[in-house]
């Protein structure tokens, strides 16, 4: 029955218009996504679409399983004749999927190399982005970002960190979101599901408006958009230029007209700021720790380059040498301190993340089982989901799911150590629980690592499960860790010195540009 459904979909789709984007997406979500994965591969492999769209669904649910015999020319071709906005939203769509692990074995540059160009040339058929002209306004910063959404959010966070910061240098941020996923525009150039959108609210479209993040409010502002944060208050623009050219016209006059020095990119790799990239020195600040290699703009990497990071750069010859900084956190204010103590009855383990569903794996699963099994006492705080499908009943008994919270630190504080899956995501829980004294006990990978470091780093289960013993039996090896937990996140939180390096970084570089 699948497969004649898929043949359906299939010769609709060949249709140039009318497509069965709804009815798709709904067969895709509740009878396709729900059959167990080695049947998906076995229906995908034995089915051969005609029509663009389906053929891409079909690559695009291939690399999502894992499979590493996708043709990376082919899937190419087929992107390359898509519209910008239909590859734009293939193309976030692999790169959040890559961020939660379920797509391997694929190098997405061509893609993305691909989708800036055609955005570029279209984008330079309506307005022009002035170069920087002598030194530039050093006194007006533009921080852009893809996503601005609520507290809860870090990379929302981050930039008003870096824009805090600035405040602090004595500069003048202003805030611009500029969604770089289509808000209403995969309505006009649809896909077949998976497609992720990014989150759009649409409240920060408001004109003179004050949004209080800190309180969650927003009211009448006379002075423009403005957004608080950390009870300061820092200027802003939400635009969606991927739907409206005149967002994107109008923001290029905001660059020409203020000729600012600095322009800093913040989180995810952006068409809008590769697009003023080509005319003007553009910084590409990630918000994670891994390589980032647009195509135009100059890229941070929140660590030290790497061999296998250098060959990546060698062979996509990058425009720009990378410059590296460290990810700066600004932790809410909390009232909370750790609570938790060696002699409880109960040891609980923090496991935080707002993707757990996704990143729990059963290598991590086993790591829980191996801990309860050791440690009868033992019991896991899992801060994030409601629920983790095939949870095992002997870990379910003594789990507590809290579901999306707004104090995840309130909840950290009361557990003995925070476990993190192997994963990209996590740096700011990971932070507070430092801030507070509490081990993070991780895997030489991802954000979380990069951030505390190899103190508490292990490569096996029973390594991690030695540390847990001495650390409840040893009370000078306690205090040592609690110290090197308070060290990394006084660290970490400086946010006004590592955002003053790289600044000096930045300028420095644009210097060399000039001259």
């Amino acid at each position: 029955m699948s497969l004649q459904e898929l043949s359906r979909f299939d010769q609709l789709y060949l249709q140039s218009n009318d497509w069965p984007v709804n009815e798709f997406h709904h067969w895709d979500t509740v009878s396709f996504s729900t059959l167990d994965p080695e049947i998906q591969l076995s229906l995908l492999k034995n089915f051969s679409p005609d029509s663009v769209p389906v053929t891409l669904w079909r690559k695009l649910r291939l690399l999502l399983l894992g499979d590493q015999s996708v043709d990376g020319q082919k899937l190419l071709n087929l992107f390359s004749t898509l519209p910008f906005l239909q590859q734009n939203m293939l193309y976030s769509q692999l790169m959040r999927a890559n961020f939660v692990g379920q797509s391997f074995a694929f190098d997405y540059a061509s893609l993305y190399q691909l989708m800036i160009n055609k955005f570029c040339q279209q984008s330079a058929e309506f307005c022009h982005v002035s170069p920087l002209i002598g030194c530039g306004n050093e006194d007006v910063v533009l921080l852009l970002t893809n996503q601005f959404v609520t507290v809860q959010h870090g990379p929302t966070l981050t930039i008003l960190n870096y824009a805090s910061a600035l405040k602090a240098m004595g500069k003048h941020p202003v805030v611009i979101c500029c969604t770089s996923v289509a808000k209403s525009g995969h309505y006009v150039y649809p896909m077949p599901a998976p497609i992720f959108f990014g989150t759009v609210r649409n409240e920060y479209f408001q004109g003179d408006t004050l949004f209080d993040l800190d309180a969650g409010k927003q009211q009448p502002n006379a002075g423009g958009a403005v957004v608080k944060c950390w009870d300061q208050y820092f200027d802003f623009m939400q635009i969606t230029p991927m739907d409206d050219t005149e967002h994107l016209i109008d923001l290029v006059n905001v660059i020409n007209q203020l000729n600012p020095r600095f322009i800093i990119g913040v989180g995810g790799l952006n068409p809008v700021l590769e697009f003023i990239a080509q005319s003007r020195p553009v910084l590409n600040v990630p918000c994670v720790t891994s390589l980032v290699t647009p195509l135009y703009a100059a890229p941070v990497l929140h660590r030290e380059l790497t061999e296998k990071d250098q060959l990546r750069l060698d062979a996509l010859s990058l425009s720009h040498p990378v410059l590296t900084s460290r990810l700066p956190f600004r932790l809410r204010k909390f009232d909370c301190v750790k609570s938790s103590k060696v002699t409880d009855k109960v040891l609980k383990f923090a496991i935080v993340g707002y993707r757990l569903e996704h990143e729990i794996r059963s290598d991590f699963i086993n790591t829980l089982l191996m801990i309860k099994r050791q440690l009868p006492q033992s019991a896991f705080v899992i801060i994030g989901p409601d629920a983790i499908e095939g949870f095992p009943a002997e870990l379910e008994s003594c789990s507590y799911f809290s579901g999306r919270v707004s104090n995840a630190i309130d909840l950290i504080a009361n557990c003995h150590f925070m476990l993190n899956p192997r994963r990209q995501g996590g740096g700011t829980s990971a932070i507070e629980a430092l801030s507070l004294g509490i081990p993070v006990l991780t895997e030489a990978y991802g954000d979380v690592y990069q951030y505390i470091g190899d103190d508490f780093v292990f490569s096996s289960d029973q390594e991690r499960l030695e540390f847990i013993q001495r650390y409840l039996t040893d009370a000078e090896f306690a205090a040592d860790h609690t110290q090197t937990c308070l060290d990394a996140a006084a660290k970490a939180t400086d946010s006004f010195a590592i955002v003053q390096q790289l600044l000096l970084d930045y300028d420095s570089y644009i210097y060399q540009l000039q001259h």
